[in-house]
């Protein structure tokens, strides 16, 4: 057998989990199977920790009975391919079959999430970021940088998850909380499907692969708590380096250059000035690319009674509506709207553990045990 035959044929006994290889192995599928066999390699990838047994065990529980060699031939892009890449006549599971298979495993994901916790409520803070994200995705836009400002608590870390848990395109990542480039871009690469042993060098090549338009459309990458990556004129200095030079910037630069991927940098108020003063590099680069200061996504100090009373609502408690005052008030204590799910969460296990409807007589004892000065209780100064 000849040497490129051998690579050929090694390559298709080789399960690939890089989102490079999938989005290739996705052509091999029908139209209206493309996204669900995505959704499956990255859940295999991500959840059941590229382990095939733990996925067969998981669909048997759903009464999915496909055999575990022939999910692993589908993980291998095989799914009517033999070994040596000839297309069967018949796949080894038909369309219809794995499309109901790969949907019942969606649903008990589904269902073991609402299980674990609260489902996500898009509040309007959500629909604010969703915006600036589905904009800076479209093909014809020429800024695709764009900065996010707002305060912690404000439910901008949980929108930025349920974006990417919703569209494949769009990888968020927190900073290295130490600043290190080299640790965020090896992170980067893990969240496009590479290795976790992989090295810095192969890591950022991943990247600059992983974030190639698909089909056209571009990707976006979304870095959290930006500010933890930004190295003072101090720090510059001790290291040798350029006080102009800012390698976490640089780097984003030069992959939304050559991949034309959006890059959208989520950082909080007290630290937007010391990142885009006068003397900084970014005033003339970043914040030029992001369309000027003016046209970056400014979210509110606390969240909007609306947003409070639809998650009250959500979690359950009867009365909502009923004291709309006092649940934003709720919400604009020391952690926002954190401190508001801690409280409401509170309450509502202990209406749970009495056996009664959950109403804001639960809250006000939440309150209480929370030791709340009297205006944080009543709702009103």
């Amino acid at each position: 057998m000849s040497e490129v035959r051998t690579r050929e044929r090694n390559q298709a006994t080789t399960i690939y989990w890089d989102d490079p290889h999938i989005e290739a192995e996705m052509q091999l599928f029908p139209k209206d199977l493309q996204e669900s066999y995505r959704w499956l390699k990255v859940y295999v990838r991500d959840e059941c920790k590229r382990d095939v047994d733990v996925l067969v065990s998981r669909a048997h529980d759903q009464g999915v009975n496909i055999h575990k060699t022939n999910w692993t031939r589908i993980l291998k892009g095989r799914w009517k391919h033999d070994a040596d890449g000839n297309e069967l006549q018949s796949p080894y599971v038909s369309a219809t079959n794995l499309l109901q298979a790969i949907l019942a495993i969606q649903k008990q994901v589904r269902v073991e999430l609402l299980q674990g916790g609260m489902p996500f409520v898009e509040t309007s803070t959500f629909h604010a970021i969703r915006s600036v994200v589905e904009k800076s995705l479209k093909k014809d836009r020429v800024n695709r940088f764009r900065v996010i400002v707002g305060p912690t608590g404000t439910q901008k870390t949980a929108s930025y998850k349920e974006l990417a848990l919703r569209n494949p395109l769009i990888k968020w990542l927190e900073s290295a909380d130490n600043g290190s480039l080299k640790e965020f871009i090896i992170r980067l690469a893990i969240k496009c499907g590479a290795s976790r042993s992989i090295s810095y060098g192969p890591a950022r090549a991943k990247i600059f692969e992983a974030l190639q338009p698909q089909n056209g459309q571009p990707k976006c990458m979304i870095v959290d708590n930006m500010q933890d990556m930004v190295r003072s004129d101090k720090k510059l200095i001790a290291m040798g380096k350029s006080i102009e030079t800012q390698p976490a910037y640089q780097f984003m630069r030069s992959l939304q250059d050559e991949t034309g991927c959006a890059v959208i940098w989520s950082i909080t108020p007290e630290n937007e000035d010391q990142m885009f003063n006068a003397q900084s590099i970014y005033l003339e680069q970043f914040e030029g690319r992001a369309g000027g200061r003016g046209n970056f996504l400014r979210l509110g100090n606390y969240p909007p009674k609306d947003d409070v009373v639809a998650i009250a609502r959500t979690l359950g408690l009867k009365d909502a509506e009923s004291f709309r005052e006092e649940l934003y008030f709720i919400g604009k204590q020391r952690g926002r709207i954190r401190f508001f799910f801690e409280i409401l969460q509170e309450a509502k296990d202990e209406a749970a553990m009495d056996g009664k409807p959950f109403t804001y007589d639960y809250v006000q004892w939440a309150l209480d045990e929370a030791a709340l000065p009297e205006t944080a209780k009543g709702g009103r100064s």
